[in-house]
C-alpha cells in the first residue's frame, strides 16, 4: 500500500501532547500550522485537511484518538497496525476511535477534512474514577466510521473555540472535555453494564449541592470574576471531584458552572457599566477576553451592547442629578 505521499515528513501533533501522534499523525508538509493540535480543559483538538495520499501513524501510547469527518463521502483505504487493509467511503459526521497504543494506515482517495480529540489515557481514567467506575477495567474499543450524533455534537462545540483561540475561557473547555471523556466511558470502553449505568445515572436523582457548599462555590465566584476560574478551583470549594460537582451544581442551579459564571460576569458588567466606567476595564474587571467577548454576552443576556448601557447609565445619572438639583 504504496502512495504517492507515503514518505512524507512525519511531523508530531502541536500542544500540550506534542510528543503524542494518531490516525493520520504524519502532516503533509503543505499543512498549515494552524492545524496542529492545541490543548483544551485537559484534551486536545485540531480541525485539519489532509490531500489524497497515504498517512501513517505510530502507536499513540499517550492519548486515545477520536475523529470527526467533516466533508463529503471520501473513499479510501484503511488499515490498522494489526490487521487486513480494507476499503471504506467516510461520510459526514463519521466518528473514528483510535485506542491509545495502537496504529494504523490510512489513505484517503479525495481531500479529507476532519476534526480531532486526543483524550490522554490519564485524563480518561481519572474521570472514570471520579464517577465511580474502576479505572483499572477501562479499555477503550476501536471504532471505525461509526455514527454517533452526542459526539459529533460535543466534539462540534470545540469549533469555536479552536477559531477563537479559546475564547470561551478556561471553564467552558474544562466542561467540554470532561462531558466528551464520560461520552467515551458510556460508548465506546469495555466497562462493564453496570458500570455504564451507574456514569450514566450519576448522583442520586433529584441531589444537589448542600447550601454550604453552594454558597462556598458562589462566593469563590463572586470573589474572583476577573481571574480564570477553572472547574478545578470551583469543584475544590465544595469538596467534590470537577465531575461531580459540574453534575451537582447544575441541579443546584439549572445552569452548568460555565453558564453561570458568564451570567454573573454580565450581570457585574452592566453594574460597572451604569456605574461609568469605560468598556475596556469593564472587560477586564469582570473577566471577559476582551470588549468584543463582553458586548457579545451583553446582547445574549441583556439585549444590549455594553456602550449603549453606558450611556443609558450616563443619562440615568444625570436625570438623577436634576432631579436633585430641581428640589433644593
Amino acid at each position: 500500500m504504496e502512495g504517492a505521499r507515503s514518505a512524507a515528513t512525519e511531523r508530531p501533533l502541536g500542544g500540550a501532547l506534542a510528543a503524542t501522534a494518531g490516525p493520520r499523525g504524519a502532516v503533509p508538509d503543505e499543512a498549515p500550522a494552524s492545524e496542529e493540535m492545541r490543548a483544551f480543559g485537559g484534551v486536545a483538538v485540531a480541525r485539519r485537511r489532509f490531500p489524497p495520499g497515504e498517512y501513517v501513524a505510530p502507536p499513540a501510547s499517550a492519548g486515545h484518538l477520536v475523529t470527526l469527518h467533516l466533508n463529503g463521502p471520501v473513499p479510501g483505504t484503511w488499515q490498522p497496525a494489526q490487521g487486513r487493509a480494507r476499503g471504506y467511503v467516510e461520510a459526514r459526521g463519521d466518528v473514528i476511535v483510535v485506542p491509545a497504543g495502537t496504529g494504523c494506515r490510512q489513505a484517503p482517495h479525495a481531500e479529507s477534512e476532519d476534526l480531532s480529540v486526543l483524550v490522554p489515557d490519564g485524563f480518561l481514567r481519572r474521570v472514570a474514577g471520579e464517577a465511580g467506575a474502576d479505572p483499572d477495567r477501562l479499555e477503550v474499543l476501536h471504532r471505525f466510521c461509526a455514527r454517533d450524533e452526542q459526539a459529533e455534537r460535543i466534539m462540534l462545540s470545540f469549533l469555536p473555540e479552536i477559531e477563537t483561540g479559546g475564547l470561551g475561557g478556561e471553564l467552558y473547555a474544562e466542561g467540554l472535555a470532561n462531558a466528551f471523556a464520560v461520552h467515551l466511558l458510556r460508548h465506546h470502553s469495555s466497562l462493564g453494564e453496570r458500570a455504564r449505568r451507574g456514569i450514566a445515572r450519576g448522583p442520586a436523582e433529584g441531589s444537589g449541592l448542600s447550601a454550604h457548599a453552594l454558597k462556598a462555590a458562589t462566593d469563590y465566584v463572586g470573589d474572583n470574576l476577573a481571574g480564570g476560574l477553572s472547574l478545578v478551583e470551583l469543584a475544590a470549594q465544595a469538596n467534590l471531584s470537577p465531575y461531580h460537582f459540574s453534575r451537582l451544581f447544575k441541579r443546584s442551579t439549572g445552569v452548568s458552572p460555565h453558564q453561570y459564571v458568564v451570567r454573573e460576569r454580565v450581570r457585574k458588567a452592566e453594574e460597572l457599566l451604569r456605574g461609568g466606567l469605560p468598556v475596556a476595564a469593564v472587560a477586564r474587571e469582570v473577566g471577559f477576553a476582551d470588549q468584543g467577548h463582553l458586548s457579545r454576552h451583553t446582547k445574549r443576556l441583556l439585549g444590549a451592547t455594553p456602550g449603549e448601557i453606558l450611556a443609558e447609565g450616563k443619562a440615568e445619572r444625570a436625570g438623577g442629578g436634576e432631579a436633585a438639583g430641581g428640589g433644593a
